[in-house]
């Protein structure tokens, strides 16, 4: 008896640690795969206001503050943008599950995306869901609302200049034009403003060039700078190639304080 037990039992005891190790491991896989299916959910807007940005006599000094004041507000929301593009890159878009479709679908909303088919909407998202740099974002805040100075700066957390069109949304510009609706829009914090502006370039028909060449400068391999995509801007302002000239000029005049910036925020 004992040695018909001997002859059984360590081959008996091999398969059941087999079929237990190929539970784990695909009950892991499991577990890693519903994980990574989640969306990223959004950051929570920051306190962080404009009235740390005291007054002073230096030009240098007032950049210095107001870049260091808006980069970690952009390097979050383009964080959380990059979290998003990554779950949408980890995607198989000619095998998506339902609960796969059904977030897709979810992120095309957000992302202003009416398509048809699943490969169509997973195309378009990878133009939108991308990041926009630095430089530009810092750039383009300063010159729209006077290094954080404006009026709508002040009253409506509002660095970009956008617009809304429904009564008593935000502030009516001084020198609106008569029979013009368009306000400029009010938001709870700076870091609202920052994520609409983002999504603003990531959706609106008027900045698809932008778009394009962002993803044409991806496919490349090639850097992706605001220098660069500052030249599909002149849709952003009536001033046109004018504003879009004004931009490259700050962009290169104040990149050795970005760059101060961004160190100085790595250091801390």
């Amino acid at each position: 008896m004992k040695t018909i037990l001997g002859r059984f039992w360590l081959p008996g005891v091999l398969s059941c640690l087999y079929i237990l190790g190929f539970w784990l491991e695909s009950h892991q896989q499991h577990v890693s795969s519903s994980a990574a299916k989640m969306l990223p959910v959004a950051p929570g807007f920051s306190d962080a206001s404009l009235d740390v940005l005291t007054s002073t006599s230096s030009t240098k000094e007032k950049k210095l503050r107001f870049f260091a004041f808006l980069q970690p507000l952009v390097a979050v929301e383009n964080q959380y943008i990059t979290q998003q593009r990554a779950w949408l890159e980890a995607l198989q878009p000619e095998h998506l599950t339902p609960q796969e479709q059904s977030l897709l679908q979810q992120l095309a909303v957000d992302y202003k995306v009416n398509v048809s088919s699943d490969l169509e909407r997973y195309q378009e998202l990878l133009l939108r869901v991308d990041t926009i740099p630095l430089e530009l974002v810092l750039a383009q805040a300063a010159n729209e609302s006077s290094w954080g100075r404006s009026r709508f700066a002040r009253e409506g957390n509002n660095l970009f200049g956008q617009w809304c069109f429904s009564p008593g949304c935000g502030l009516v510009p001084s020198r609106r034009t008569e029979g013009a609706s368009h306000e400029v829009a009010k938001f709870v914090s700076v870091q609202q403003s920052v994520r609409a502006y983002l999504r603003n370039l990531n959706t609106f028909a008027a900045y698809q060039a932008l778009r394009q060449l962002r993803a044409k400068l991806r496919r490349n391999d090639q850097v992706v700078n605001g220098l660069i995509l500052a030249e599909t801007l002149q849709n952003y302002s009536e001033r046109g190639n004018a504003y879009v000239q004004e931009l490259k000029s700050m962009m290169r005049v104040n990149q050795a304080l970005v760059t101060q910036v961004v160190q100085m925020s790595h250091s801390e």
